[in-house]
């Protein structure tokens, strides 16, 4: 059984490595803006899946785009995640 700590920052790094495959922007960190360091319309759909697939949650492409920093978007995240 992992701890809210551990929990809290395995989604924050699930966040933040995807969105750094997805843009190939090695320098993306937490309070960067998904829009900001490369995403758009089409990775935000990429993202979306590729989140969902992990977490095994129903793709939303919502969650990424009204929490495009991604310190939010993990933290939305984790209010729709089962065992997060």
């Amino acid at each position: 059984m992992t701890n809210a700590g551990e929990s809290h920052e395995s989604m924050d790094a699930l966040v933040v490595d995807s969105v750094r495959k997805l843009t190939g922007n090695a320098e993306i960190g937490l309070d960067d803006n998904f829009f900001d360091v490369g995403g758009n319309s089409i990775i935000a759909i990429r993202l979306a899946q590729a989140l969902s697939d992990e977490l095994g949650i129903r793709r939303n492409i919502r969650v990424v785009l009204k929490n495009p920093v991604l310190r939010d978007l993990s933290e939305a995240l984790r209010a729709v995640a089962p065992n997060s």
